[in-house]
């Protein structure tokens, strides 16, 4: 009687997989917990193959490149060096403006293009240049956040700005990074007084925070 018993109980545990609840409870355990979604980039890079029309450029996220031990300030610097070599900038009042996407408009910056402004108007003096600030208000703002004289609001902006060049440039996205290339263009003669260009890789891109 015990043989039969045990038999019986070995068959059981044996077909309790195929029944619809045990099937029910190794699906149940086999789930695994979703991953956290990670953050949207800001920067998209171009499709890694130019004849797949079926993928939009943009739709392609930031993939995950190594980071470099150097900084957007190191390519910055190289910029400004090569703008320099030009003796056409002596005594120039220049404004820097954000750097723009290479496209229809031209008036679609990003993170890197408003950084590498930004850092210029802190590189470009160290050599010589007079460079003038246009985002400076009219007065000093003080409130309980801080002290503040810098706006991009146009209306608290000074009424006259006095310049004689202005430092722009393009961004270029290409599979390994993004082309720079910046010039500085006299008000009056719309003739460009110095240019450079530079490349700056996504190892450095995927550094920069918005």
């Amino acid at each position: 009687m015990r043989i039969v018993l045990l038999l019986v109980l070995a068959a059981w545990l044996a077909g309790c997989s195929q029944l619809p609840f045990c099937a029910h409870c190794q699906q149940v355990a086999e789930v695994e917990t979703p991953a956290e979604p990670m953050d949207e980039p800001w920067y998209r890079v171009p499709a890694q193959t130019p004849h797949d029309v079926s993928t939009s450029p943009k739709e392609l996220s930031l993939p995950a490149w190594p980071q470099s031990q150097k900084r957007l300030q190191h390519y910055a610097e190289q910029l400004a060096y090569q703008l320099t070599l030009s003796e056409q900038l002596a005594g120039q009042r220049i404004v820097i403006s954000s750097f723009v996407d290479l496209d229809e408009g031209l008036n679609q910056s990003n993170p890197l293009g408003n950084q590498l402004s930004e850092i210029l108007r802190t590189v470009l003096p160290q050599y010589g240049l007079v460079v003038i600030e246009h985002k400076l208000t009219n007065a000093l703002w003080v409130g309980p956040q801080g002290d503040f004289a810098l706006s991009r609001d146009a209306r608290m902006l000074a009424r006259q700005l006095s310049m004689d060049a202005i430092l722009t440039g393009t961004m270029i996205a290409t599979d390994r990074g993004m082309e720079i290339h910046a010039r500085v263009v006299e008000v009056d003669t719309q003739q460009i007084s110095s240019s450079a260009s530079g490349f700056i890789p996504h190892t450095v891109l995927n550094q920069i925070r918005p």
